[in-house]
């Protein structure tokens, strides 16, 4: 992930000025901007994002929070890594030790503490992150493109590979394999005389570039395919959670005090459209949830 600018400044360079410490309104802004760079579909790549994405996050973060000034350098590539190496770290204690738990409801991880403490000696990334809320992890998680939210249900490249090998009936029309040529010896017709036709050992040279041409094909084949039901699966998995939450918007509202029945209905009608804005109303601390409705209430 590429997180660099042309103009990048050394951090022996930076004035202490350039410190700045995160409220949960900014980062629940910042985790929208990156979800919408990545929905948006030009600057995700697989590796990452594409050069320059720093200034497209810091126009966004401009939009979302007036005169926020928070700078793409050092304020917003400083926030991005911390988030990814928390993101990455939580996701390798649910993928890689039984362990952990995901509190889905307090969003955090969840373990003893002698666990915890002997995970954190082998992976330091993750010191801190016990019981420590994380909201915006589901999110995240696909931003960063790790989705082990549960470690479950992702199968990777191998285990396609074997179902593929397993499944003793292919279909290759249309899937980029219809290029490669499997003449019979009893219909070709021989390019040279007999006497000149390859020995044995250029034959089998040749079978065996065949079948690795035709190997390094079906891979391509594979990797396509697994790229694409990943994708499907995380689309699915977000317009179920979402579809879910888009329900219980109204209710989620009437809980905030302070708020009138108008101010409800507005703030729903408002929100109910955005699921960014419904990832948002779900996730943000009680005690902020007032403040960002009344803005929200004020722009509409």
């Amino acid at each position: 992930m590429d997180l660099g600018m042309n103009s990048t400044p050394t951090t022996a360079g930076r004035n202490k000025k350039d410190k700045h410490v995160w409220t949960p309104i900014e980062d629940a802004s910042l985790v929208e901007a990156l979800n919408e760079l990545c929905v948006g579909g030009y600057w995700k790549v697989d590796n990452g994002f594409r050069s320059g994405y720093l200034g497209q996050l810091e126009k966004a973060m401009e939009q979302k929070l007036p005169g926020c000034g928070l700078k793409a350098v050092p304020h917003i590539e400083s926030r991005v890594k911390t988030l990814k190496k928390q993101t990455l770290a939580i996701s390798d204690m649910l993928t890689n030790s039984s362990g952990f738990a995901w509190n889905d409801e307090e969003k955090m991880v969840v373990c003893e503490k002698q666990v915890f403490d002997d995970w954190v000696k082998v992976h330091n990334s993750a010191k801190g992150l016990r019981n420590k809320p994380f909201p915006h992890y589901d999110t995240l998680v696909e931003v960063f493109g790790k989705d082990r939210a549960n470690g479950k249900g992702a199968e990777g490249p191998a285990e396609v590979i074997e179902d593929l090998t397993n499944n003793s009936t292919f279909n290759f029309e249309g899937d980029g394999l219809d290029d490669i040529n499997f003449s019979s010896s009893t219909t070709q017709t021989p390019i040279c005389p007999p006497s000149t036709r390859p020995n044995k050992r250029a034959r089998n040279d040749n079978w065996s570039q065949s079948m690795a041409d035709m190997a390094s094909t079906l891979r391509s084949f594979v990797d396509m395919t697994k790229t694409h039901l990943e994708t499907v699966k995380c689309v699915l998995m977000s317009e179920n959670a979402t579809s879910e939450r888009r329900a219980k918007i109204v209710d989620e509202l009437q809980k905030i005090q302070g708020l009138s029945d108008m101010n409800v209905i507005d703030a729903a009608a408002a929100i109910i459209s955005d699921d960014a804005k419904i990832d948002l109303l779900f996730t943000l601390p009680d005690n902020l949830k007032i403040q960002w409705v009344k803005k929200l209430l004020h722009q509409y």
